[in-house]
């Protein structure tokens, strides 16, 4: 009888040790433990309302996925794409202090890969990739993304950190 193969998806960018490149509004998120559930977890953690926005380009096939926390008041989440032009929101979710770690995901593979035209070319251009909080109840609140990442397979993994090395050679965010 043939097995199937199950890929695991493996982590292509780890959002935490790309802080230092991020745009933070307010400056005040940092890389913190936060516990939600009874488990803590290495997280990004900073003020509600607030954004964070790296620039780079994506990886065909990949997602981003995050777990996400409140305190002190309730949030909404966030995820999203920009182009300097535009903003593409890909997922959102509202979190209430006290809860457990609340998933979120989004697929980013619309903006990597070849497409059919002439003038469309995702995979040769940075993203920003927004990650945004806001406060839900009106008053000041607190987020924490844990473990935000951008995974894909593990050959794209590979296909991404030569094209990344590239561009960060020739100047490229």
């Amino acid at each position: 009888m043939p097995r199937s193969l199950v890929v695991c998806p493996v982590v292509v960018v780890d959002l935490i040790k790309e802080l230092d490149r991020a745009e933070r509004r307010p400056a005040t998120y940092a890389v913190a433990y936060s516990a939600a559930g009874g488990s803590a977890l290495p997280a990004i953690v900073g003020p509600a309302p607030g954004r964070l926005t790296w620039t780079l380009p994506i990886p065909r096939g990949a997602t981003f996925r995050a777990r996400v926390a409140a305190s002190i008041a309730p949030i909404r989440v966030r995820v999203g794409v920009s182009d300097s032009r535009i903003y593409e929101q890909l997922a959102s979710a509202a979190v209430a202090p006290g809860a457990d770690w609340t998933v979120v995901t989004a697929d980013l593979s619309a903006y990597a890969g070849w497409k059919l035209s002439l003038f469309y070319r995702p995979e040769g251009r940075p993203w920003r990739l927004n990650l945004s909080a806001d406060a839900a109840g009106g008053r000041a609140a607190g987020v924490a993304w844990a473990s935000p990442e951008i995974v894909a397979s593990h050959a794209i993994a590979l296909e991404y950190a030569a094209r990344r090395d590239r561009l960060t050679r020739s100047g490229a965010p």
